[in-house]
């Protein structure tokens, strides 16, 4: 049974009217229901239906009807029941034929006074889907139910919509996957039949052997105050269904279609991934459609909540992908919040759509590889804390800046500590989507700086090697912090801003770090590559020069053995410089170069810490004199201080220590004790 609009929504004068005709459709064998909407006032009246030209005196055939304040009442076949609060009184029919086929009257009594009546028109016809079997004979002919179904009436009861969906759904799987497209068109088309339009608010939601959904429908006449959102057990939808009304006379409906198992038939083989990787399919396969709506431009992105049907792994990337003809395809989605139960795709376009998740073999996790990377970094954070801690507290020369080694020192000890700390504590962090959006921002932040200190730090050695090769050099040659500072900061923290202006949904993927959608990974790739490649110039230029100098300078023994010294570290600057990050383009591609990539990454403190802390003169006697400022041992000195007495002059040595140690001068700090012993002289 169907019953078609009772009521025609039309934007005139800000008036919603209502038709004068109530059309039904109904299937023999089946039943019908009548809805007969009536004004207020007339509640406690009675209510009835009749048969023929009621309206006409003497050509009335009334087979149902209440008595005055009656709600519910039954006549053979026929039922009625009157909602006095929605105002409507249902009528049922059972056990319909063909001969129901006729003109009704829904008919409210009104003592005294012409009665009130409103036309209703019942068709009765055979069953679609007893149609569809006879004519459809062979289980696997989805050609001929895909023609039947495109023939059937405008609109259709849900039962009938529920069980073509069933028949057509659950046809061999080999006969639907050619037909993909046709057969989402055709489903589609089914459940658009079952919009009614209305006044106000409509919504109904359904399950079937084959699919759940939901329909909801809004006239020009509600008032809704927030997004409204669609429900299913598998996905949510945010729309903004009141702006597509606005495009379309004040009306408009949406249906939230979820397949039960369609995502085995157009499955992850339509998804084309990248060389080496696989896909698999994520989630359940929906639809969402807009039926009789001539505007379908969205005014805003829908949101599309779509649940897991299993966890995702770390070498697992997760795609909002919409089926596109023959083939899943992800452009115009994208990915703004993931966490490990459910993903949630902002489109801006409705479609068939899934989630697809790409694998890569490289990227599935290995534990001893990820326990290595967890050494290395443990590793270069205390290096680095020692560097910092170096270069903070050292008295230096004043002709020697360490500004940009102090910069990049302390940056890159905070990008490494609060990204092992976000790795590692994963889980927990992604639960809280706020959180991960603001670490992923603080982490592009400090590496951001940490590669801008690595091109400072690159120009700076370059600064300083040029004036090797000056007759006169000026020791004040390079750039001052005031410079230095402003460039190591302003221009990653403008690079930052920028990409959070065009896109803040970009900071918080599922590794709490950049998301790939819509290239917003290059806010990040871009700049670091350009300094690499920056740096990797400016560090042949620097070998080419010192090699001129070694060259030059064969004569001069001392500024020889400066050169070659300063040629050693340069060569291992190289590590300092960044270069090695080079080498994640292609660890992806052998165990062997993601160890070696992630133990060079992780060693920059290590590489700073020896190059600009213990291969350094100034730093070494830094380092003695503090040890000997704290060190636990010292020397025992004796002299005399006269006949009657000896004091002796104690400086602690370690424990089965024989002589001081080669460091040890009379200027060094020693911790002494004076002890006085009382001596005879013994004659003989």
């Amino acid at each position: 049974m169907h019953t078609y609009p009772p009521i025609i929504c039309t934007l005139l004068l800000g008036l919603c009217f209502v038709e004068s005709v109530i059309r039904v459709t109904g299937y023999v064998g089946g039943s019908a229901e009548i809805r007969c909407p009536y004004d207020g006032g007339y509640e406690g009246h009675s209510k009835y239906l009749c048969k023929g030209d009621c309206p006409l005196i003497g050509s009335r055939k009334v087979p149902i009807q209440t008595t005055a304040g009656q709600t519910t009442t039954t006549s053979g076949r026929f039922s009625l029941h009157d909602d006095f609060k929605a105002r409507v009184f249902t009528v049922t029919i059972t056990g319909l034929t063909a001969q129901d086929t006729d003109q009704y009257w829904c008919g409210v009594e009104i003592s005294g006074q012409k009665d009130l009546y409103t036309e209703v028109r019942l068709h009765i016809t055979e069953d679609p889907t007893i149609k569809l079997r006879e004519e459809c004979k062979e289980e696997a002919d989805v050609d001929c139910m895909l023609k039947f179904i495109n023939k059937t009436a405008p609109t259709l009861p849900l039962k009938v919509v529920s069980s073509l969906l069933d028949v057509l759904l659950e046809a061999p799987a080999e006969s639907l996957v050619w037909r993909g497209e046709a057969v989402l068109q055709s489903t589609e088309t089914l459940v658009s039949k079952l919009v009614e339009p209305t006044c106000n608010t409509t919504s109904s939601r359904f399950r079937t052997n084959t699919t759940e959904g939901e329909v909801l429908s809004i006239g020009p006449d509600a008032v809704l105050t927030v997004v409204p959102q669609l429900g299913t057990t598998k996905a949510n939808l945010d729309i903004d269904l009141p702006g597509i009304a606005r495009n379309n006379n004040g009306s408009a409906s949406v249906v939230l279609l979820v397949y039960n198992s369609m995502q085995e038939i157009l499955n992850a083989s339509f998804f084309k991934t990248e060389t080496n990787q696989r896909a698999a399919t994520m989630s359940s396969v929906m639809s969402v459609v807009l039926p009789n709506a001539a505007n379908k431009t969205l005014p805003n992105p829908v949101n599309l909540t779509i649940y897991h049907n299993r966890s995702a792994s770390n070498a697992e990337v997760v795609s909002c992908v919409y089926w596109n003809v023959s083939a899943w395809i992800k452009d115009r989605c994208y990915v703004s919040a993931t966490n490990s139960t459910h993903t949630v795709c902002s489109c801006d376009h409705l479609s068939t759509f899934a989630l697809i998740v790409s694998i890569d073999p490289m990227l599935e996790s290995d534990p001893v590889v990820e326990i290595l990377n967890t050494i290395f970094m443990l590793i270069g954070l205390v290096f680095l804390t020692l560097a910092v801690m170096t270069f903070a507290l050292c008295r230096w020369n004043p002709r020697v800046s360490n500004v940009a080694r102090l910069n990049l020192s302390v940056c890159l000890l905070l990008a490494h500590a609060l990204f092992l700390l976000t790795q590692s504590f994963l889980g927990r962090i992604t639960a809280h989507e706020a959180l991960c959006k603001t670490l992923a921002g603080v982490l592009h932040l400090l590496f951001l700086c940490s590669f801008m200190w690595m091109s400072i730090e690159a120009v700076m050695l370059f600064l300083s090697v040029r004036k090797l090769r000056q007759v006169k050099a000026n020791d004040r040659a390079g750039l001052h912090w005031k410079v230095t500072l402003p460039i190591g900061y302003g221009i990653p923290l403008l690079i930052m801003g920028v990409s959070a202006g065009v896109w803040s949904d970009g900071y918080g993927s599922e590794k709490c770090w950049l998301r790939a959608e819509r290239g917003f990974i290059w806010s990040f790739r871009g700049p670091v590559f350009f300094i690499l490649a920056g740096n990797i110039m400016l560090f042949i230029i620097i070998l080419i020069t010192i090699y001129g100098t070694l060259k030059e300078a064969r004569s001069d023994v001392s500024k020889v053995k400066y050169t070659r010294v300063l040629a050693f570290k340069i060569m291992a600057q190289c590590m300092v410089l960044g270069c090695p990050w080079v080498l994640g383009i292609f660890s992806t591609y052998s165990p062997v170069l993601e160890v070696l990539f992630l133990f060079l990454t992780s060693q920059q403190g290590t590489a700073i810490f020896l190059i600009h802390c213990l291969l350094n003169t100034e730093v070494r006697r830094q380092y003695r004199t503090w040890w000997q400022k704290f060190r636990p041992y010292g020397h025992l000195a004796e002299s005399s201080t006269g006949s009657g007495t000896a004091s002796v002059s104690v400086t602690l040595l370690p424990q089965n220590a024989t002589t001081l140690p080669p460091a040890h001068n009379a200027k060094a700090p020693t911790i002494q004790w004076t002890v006085t012993q009382d001596r005879e002289d013994k004659r003989d």
